[in-house]
């Protein structure tokens, strides 16, 4: 399993500038208003749009996110008998994902990458989602 850190940010295109400036290249085809996907030689950062970035609080703040390396029903069920029950399993443009809350209470988000997506750019990827 591959994890991610996400960085909620106030503005994608400033801070894509910043961690490509740091070093950190862009995942163009994963790149969209509110999500880019940048990658170093040892991990990769998730770059998301805080959600109300009206306050210094809103943005800055990290998440984890994992890519699981099997189907996600195998991860789902391993945890719901660890009694850490997770949420249905969704499908999003990049994929199907589930959340579950750590030991702590802070949401964890668990991806199934479709690879057939990932060579698809964010704009044909919604398109495709929209249908």
């Amino acid at each position: 399993m591959k994890v991610t850190p996400i960085r909620f940010v106030r503005d994608i295109e400033l801070a894509n500038r910043f961690y490509s400036a740091l070093g950190l290249l862009e995942n163009a085809t994963a790149t969209s208003g509110t999500w880019a996907d940048m990658r170093g030689t040892g991990g990769q950062l998730g770059l998301h749009i805080a959600e109300t970035a009206t306050t210094q609080a809103d943005g800055g703040a990290v998440a984890l996110q994992f890519t699981s390396d099997e189907k996600l029903e195998l991860t789902v069920n391993r945890l719901r008998d660890a009694g850490y029950p997770p949420s249905d399993i969704m499908d999003e443009t990049f994929g199907r994902y589930f959340t579950v809350e750590d030991p702590d209470g802070y949401l964890i988000q668990v991806n199934e990458l479709d690879e057939e997506f990932s060579t698809l750019s964010y704009e044909t990827r919604e398109s495709t989602a929209l249908k």
